[in-house]
């Protein structure tokens, strides 16, 4: 195992149940983190913090993620991003994104969440990832080709792979590229288009997925996800 320093916080924090998982992609964690290292050295702003990256494997095991939330990228905004797609701080101010998610569950199931934080969705299971861990400084999509999507690729494939079923939500053309590393018969595949602002009238608002998710959920024995 090569030493990391970047991502070392961050892996100090994952769910042992994902350590198989990431242990062979040692080689590729480091390779990102040697180009993460260069890109702070060169004065660009990361997010999210480092301690933060992969913050969303450090809840629950991949044979016990429920629900799977998959977006693009963080936030690339100051203060936003926490390692969870689509959560922010709870005192932080809702990016327009989560204000259509929350949009999309009030007209869906009727509840409005207190503030944006997500965690407690990941205390249930639910996976909250993006297509690729880390963004520059107001500059979406600029960790796009660094490499984290054979990681986030792994992640999922194990997901997918140890889990007796679940749901994968694929939000975005970015997210939706996973649905080939998921087993259709064992899981629930949900598509739409990604709940920015720029998409989410394409097909996002009107998707009922959290509904979808609940009943499919309870359909096969499981509990459903208090959304609130």
């Amino acid at each position: 195992m090569p030493e990391f320093d970047y991502l070392a916080p961050t892996l100090a924090q994952v769910h042992t149940g994902w350590k198989p998982v990431l242990e062979p992609l040692a080689p590729e964690l480091f390779a990102l983190e040697q180009k993460l290292l260069q890109r702070s050295a060169q004065g660009e702003t990361i997010y999210p913090a480092p301690e933060s990256v992969l913050r969303a494997l450090s809840f629950a095991a991949p044979s016990a993620i429920r629900v799977v939330i998959l977006g693009q990228d963080p936030y690339h905004g100051a203060g936003q991003a926490m390692g969870l797609s689509f959560s922010v701080m709870p005192d932080c101010r809702l990016p327009p994104s989560l204000r259509n998610i929350y949009k999309e569950l009030a007209s869906d199931l009727g509840v409005a969440p207190g503030n944006g934080d997500l965690s407690r969705w990941a205390q249930q299971g639910v996976l909250l990832l993006n297509s690729v861990l880390t963004v520059g400084a107001d500059q979406a999509g600029s960790h796009g080709k660094l490499g984290w999507q054979v990681v986030t690729d792994a992640l999922i494939t194990s997901v997918a792979q140890e889990n007796p079923g679940c749901v994968f939500m694929l939000w975005g053309a970015w997210a939706q590229s996973k649905a080939e590393l998921i087993d259709a018969e064992r899981h629930l595949i949900l598509r739409s288009a990604h709940p920015s602002p720029l998409s989410a009238h394409r097909g996002f608002i009107g998707c009922r997925h959290f509904s979808q998710a609940n009943l499919w959920l309870a359909e096969h024995g499981q509990s459903v996800i208090n959304w609130k």
